[in-house]
């Protein structure tokens, strides 16, 4: 090591230990700044209401009890017509349905989630950290503004589609369907709702395509010369009709209720993570306190240069 690394360590070690004690010196703004930062992040934290979450799991019916219908789409391409012979998942169906604004504006009006949501009573069962909602009362306001109907259930929709979740198990096929609220009572409510009119649209949507399947096919099947050709539709008709047995032998559309929602235990919040929130702006908090002693020392350096030019 020759003479110039040892001076240029010297240096890095002199540099460290100058900024170590401008630091220490300091030590008050960085305590003041995490101070406030974390006060503010604590009234932040006693603002927030918890979150519940609530979950119903569903069994889808087994693949092959319609596997026979997978013969529709290649018999009725024959014939030059496509019957829809391809299928799709509970899951996709729900949250198809999910993304549709008129089957929404249609479910909201029904169960009268419009009233729910602009009731002034919506926020009674919410729960705080220790029990303190002060904060969270003095933040609402009174004032009441007068939307369009329309308007409303726009906000409605918005507002649950953010809550509701629909997702699918890759390995198991079990369907989640969960919702999130500040008050407990109400996912469940609103998944036991959605499920019932979603299924009822789609079970009511799925025979009509079958009943149109069916006299197609009873059509083909008169005209039909050959027996093999008649055994092979009467045969496409028997899966037709198992298909509309067993929708409505289902709970909900293409499944069977696994567990119920019900309402969250008090303590089993999803969020705010307060803890987290207050740990963050601790350090946070100690950043900006070092960034902010840096900067008036800046600020104080330059003034004192520049008045060492004046003079």
């Amino acid at each position: 090591m020759n003479t110039q690394e040892i001076t240029m360590i010297q240096e890095d070690e002199i540099d460290l230990r100058e900024l170590w004690q401008k630091i220490v010196k300091g030590r008050k703004i960085i305590a003041l700044t995490t101070i406030v930062l974390v006060f503010f992040a604590f009234l932040y934290v006693l603002k927030l209401p918890n979150v519940y979450e609530s979950k119903t799991t569903l069994m889808p019916m087994n693949s092959n009890s319609s596997g026979g219908l997978a013969k529709l789409g290649g018999l009725a391409s024959l014939a030059g017509m496509n019957v829809g012979g391809g299928s799709m998942t509970p899951d996709v169906a729900f949250n198809t349905l999910l993304d549709d604004y008129n089957f929404m504006k249609t479910f909201v009006i029904k169960n009268k989630f419009d009233r729910y949501y602009l009731s002034s009573n919506r926020d009674k069962n919410y729960v705080f950290a220790f029990n303190f909602r002060a904060l969270y009362d003095l933040f609402q306001s009174d004032k009441d503004d007068e939307k369009d109907f329309e308007q409303v259930i726009f906000d409605v929709v918005k507002e649950i589609r953010k809550h509701i979740s629909i997702s699918s198990d890759k390995k198991t096929g079990l369907i989640s369907v969960a919702c999130s609220d500040s008050d407990r009572e109400f996912p469940p409510k609103i998944i036991k709702a959605f499920l019932n009119d979603a299924s009822k649209y789609l079970i009511e949507n799925h025979l009509k395509i079958n009943n149109r399947k069916l006299i197609y096919f009873k059509k083909e099947l008169r005209g039909a010369e050959s027996f093999e050709l008649r055994q092979s539709i009467a045969n496409i008709i028997s899966d037709v009709l198992k298909e509309n047995v067993m929708m409505h032998s289902k709970r909900y559309y293409q499944c069977d209720l696994l567990t119920t929602a019900t309402p969250a235990y008090i303590k089993d919040k999803i969020k705010p993570k307060r803890a987290l929130i207050l740990v963050v702006s601790f350090i946070l908090g100690i950043v900006l306190g070092v960034f902010l002693l840096f900067f008036l020392e800046f600020v104080s350096l330059k003034k004192s240069s520049s008045d060492e030019l004046t003079l």
